[in-house]
């Protein structure tokens, strides 16, 4: 005597799963770029109001968002600071880590620390509308 299985549930859950993976990259994409701006807006903000002499460094805080897929892994980075190609963003790294007469201000830090919960709730939500678009 031998045991019947019935895996088309499984097949088709495992089916499903591979679409949301597939489909997932942009609402990632989306969460990843909002938080940069979020995070970029905030440094800026936090720039701003250091005095005076500050002010101009801060629009050279940037971000650049990079993604990359091959070799079966998919990699969305994005890179949050001050552009040295900008006017005055050589200066920046002496605002954000100090140097031994100067304080640092972790403006860069603060924000990004500031907007972690956004990020995850975007990450969150990411993964929600990628299930309800493969259906699940």
């Amino acid at each position: 005597m031998s045991a019947d299985f019935d895996f088309s549930e499984l097949t088709t859950l495992s089916a499903d799963l591979g679409t949301v993976a597939d489909n997932t990259g942009s609402y990632i994409n989306s969460a990843v770029q909002r938080t940069s701006v979020l995070v970029k807006d905030a440094a800026r903000s936090s720039v701003q109001s250091g005095g005076k002499g500050w002010r101009h460094i801060a629009r050279a805080i940037d971000y650049e968002v990079t993604t990359f897929q091959g070799f079966g892994a998919s990699v969305i980075k994005s890179e949050i600071g001050y552009n040295r190609d900008k006017p005055a963003g050589h200066v920046g790294n002496l605002r954000e880590y100090g140097t031994p007469k100067l304080a640092p201000h972790s403006d860069l830090r603060t924000a990004l620390e500031a907007n972690q919960a956004d990020f995850e709730k975007g990450i969150e939500k990411a993964i929600g509308d990628a299930l309800k678009e493969a259906g699940l």
